[in-house]
């Protein structure tokens, strides 16, 4: 639906006419008030003037009158839709004119019903209307600087050559984007022909003499009746620079609907306009980090990354790349990622110097190789991100996906411990809460290995950062549905409910930085799993139906929509943190943490090497019996036919893998 029902209307919805009424007419008041004020003045300074009493009470009767006939033309000329803070010239023109028409109707007044003016000076009108003027541009002119800081830019130009457009955000977004088109001397972009204001709170008023149509609820009737009017397509534009997801899926529910171009206004491009993406429908804003601490962890150090080519793995070298490390080293298994991750690496090369890295192809599962890069490295700090992490494959190939997972954190961590190095980083996944497939049991169990380790090794500071799915990172659902929607469909979901959680890759390599630098503040030797936050999870099947519509086609129409049943492995939805695990907020907007130790590292320790010892033989009767010993609950799957194995299955061990500390007192 594109206008979702409701039985009733919040209490400040309802309210939300009366008071812009109340406001509209405290301010046509106000001018009436002024032009009292100033016919007043005017009479009696005339007779002032000319050193003569008053005679007949002129004074009040004609600024009783200028009050009255100014209020009365305000409501004919429609002056109180304008939106004081927003005001332009083509505001003020209107104004002035209004003064104008006042400053006739006045004298013809005093001549009609007062002796034919017989007391009323001939220069009174042209006195009090420039009094008039005066007050209602200054009145103005206070009211945006105050609220807007700014009343340079009152001019406003509409273009002729470009497309009409309608204009959608918030009053401060749209009166920014107004009054910053008015400043280029060459007028680009759209000319707007009415606004939809998304607070509600001005409808049926005007911004920069544009007036505001309606709401985003609106758009599905206006559109249609302003587009039938002109040739050429009129757009939609939205100017808010990161819009709410609700209100994202709503314009690109209704631009679908009705065919109308929808545009976003972003000011990084030349021309400051590009279409939506998926990125736009998850509805996070990105937050303004402080890569202060990051940079004084980073800088002149020595960085080891693991996985470099990867999603995550290559948006972390370009970070740290810019944050001036003494060298970075780029481990990865793919002679293609690696090549990649080194072109998209130049532009930050400091000029006429050496490049400060250097990729290494190599297996993390490979003690030998490892052991050769460390030696030649010495990294300080490691960031392992090297995994396989795609949930069906490590299902149908699970001893391989234990096997990299967990040998090649085993390695990693084995390599800081022998190498002195003095920060290590695990990226991990929410799907390591409550597994239920291969992958996420690997996560759980490397997060497990990850702080045993840490308090087996007091000089280093290993932490995990935890977090959801990466917005169109390689293997992202993302991905598929846009090849599957360039193909003519069908775009398939497993489940119409199944919900996930998305942030993009520069935001998960931030925050991750983030955690590494928060951790790195704190004591060596205690346990942290920082928690990445996440926003509101996205449904899978409505993120499909948006995507389509975002390339101009209509859904279970143009494209078919297939559901085709949960994979193995597969949840519904997705947790970030265990029953048991207690959050606590950190200094970085963005970040928790779950301060954890393991009751006993060395019981951690040695069901990991029976796991890897089972993985080696290749005995899956030994790796699903380590497996039980390490998580509790985690029924692996038989990879012969899927079904889960329930039957002779051992004891699990009464041994809690993780407890909270005494410091933690709120929950996620």
């Amino acid at each position: 639906m594109i206008r979702p029902a409701s039985k009733s209307l919040p209490k400040t919805t309802r309210h939300r006419p009366v008071v812009r009424t109340l406001i509209s007419a405290t301010l046509v008041l106000f001018d009436g008030a002024l032009a009292w004020l100033a016919m007043l003045m005017a009479v009696r300074w005339r007779y002032d003037s000319i050193n003569r009493p008053i005679m007949a009470d002129i004074d009040h009767r004609s600024a009783i009158i200028a009050g009255v006939v100014t209020v009365i033309v305000w409501a004919f000329m429609r002056q109180y839709r304008a939106v004081w803070r927003f005001t332009s010239l083509a505001d003020f023109r209107r104004l002035l004119l209004g003064v104008v028409i006042v400053m006739v109707i006045v004298p013809l007044i005093m001549f009609l019903g007062f002796d034919r003016g017989l007391h009323f000076p001939r220069s009174a009108p042209l006195i009090a209307g420039t009094l008039l003027g005066l007050g209602i541009v200054l009145s103005r002119l206070i009211v945006m600087a105050v609220r807007n800081g700014d009343v340079r830019a009152l001019y406003r130009s509409p273009s002729h050559f470009s497309h009409d457009a309608i204009l959608i955000g918030q009053a401060s977004s749209l009166y920014n984007y107004l009054r910053d088109t008015s400043r280029r001397k060459k007028a680009k972009g759209f000319n707007p022909i009415g606004l939809i204001e998304t607070s509600g709170q001005y409808a049926g008023r005007s911004i920069r003499s544009v007036p505001i149509l309606g709401s985003p609820d609106d758009l599905v009737d206006i559109y249609p009746k302003l587009a039938q009017r002109r040739s050429r397509k009129l757009h939609l534009l939205s100017v808010d620079s990161h819009p709410d997801r609700h209100l994202t899926e709503q314009l690109i529910q209704t631009a679908s609907a009705v065919g109308a171009p929808l545009s976003r206004e972003t000011g990084g491009k030349q021309d400051g306009l590009s279409r939506f993406e998926a990125a736009d429908l998850i509805g996070r804003d990105p937050r303004q980090l402080d890569m202060t601490p990051v940079s004084e962890l980073i800088s002149g150090k020595r960085v080891l990354i693991t996985g470099a080519g990867g999603s995550i793995g290559s948006e972390l070298s370009l970070q740290i790349a810019r944050l001036a490390p003494s060298h970075l080293a780029l481990v990865d298994i793919s002679e293609l990622n690696l090549f990649n991750l080194e072109r998209s690496l130049v532009p930050v090369s400091p000029y006429m110097q050496p490049v400060p890295w250097r990729a290494y192809l190599g297996d993390v599962c490979n003690r030998g190789r490892m052991s050769e890069i460390f030696e030649v490295e010495r990294p300080e700090i490691v960031l392992h991100a090297a995994a396989l992490k795609h949930v069906p494959s490590g299902e149908r190939n699970p001893v391989e996906t234990l096997r990299t997972n967990v040998l090649g954190t085993h390695v990693t961590l084995d390599m800081c411990e022998i190498y002195g190095v003095e920060h290590f980083v695990l990226i991990s996944t929410d799907k390591a809460v409550d597994p239920v497939n291969v992958m996420g049991a690997s996560k759980r169990i490397v997060e497990l290995l990850t702080l045993a380790r840490q308090s087996q090794i007091p000089t280093l500071h290993a932490s995990a950062v935890r977090f959801g799915n990466v917005l169109a990172s390689t293997g992202s659902v993302v991905n598929l549905f846009e090849q599957q929607i360039a193909e003519g469909g069908p775009v398939t979901v497993t489940h119409e409910d199944m919900n996930r959680y998305f942030m993009t890759v520069q935001e998960a390599s931030s925050l991750v930085l983030q955690a590494a630098a928060l951790n790195a503040q704190q004591d060596a030797g205690s346990s942290h799993i920082f928690v990445l936050e996440m926003g509101e999870p996205v449904n899978i099947a409505e993120l499909a139906r948006n995507l389509i519509r975002l390339r101009g086609k209509i859904p279970d129409e143009d494209i078919e929509i297939c559901v085709t049943g949960l994979r193995p492995g597969e949840k519904l939805s997705e947790r970030l943190t265990h029953n048991e695990e207690m959050l606590t907020p950190t200094i970085i907007s963005g970040v928790s943490q779950f301060d954890a130790c393991v009751v006993n590292p060395e019981a951690i320790t040695g069901a990991v090497d029976q796991l890897l010892s089972a993985i080696e033989r290749r005995d899956r009767a030994q790796i699903r019996k380590a497996l039980n010993n390490l998580l509790q609950g985690y029924v692996p799957r038989d990879t012969l036919n899927g079904l889960p194995v329930m039957h002779d299955m051992p004891n699990l061990t009464n041994m809690p893998p993780v407890r909270p500390s005494a410091s933690d007192s709120s929950s996620h």
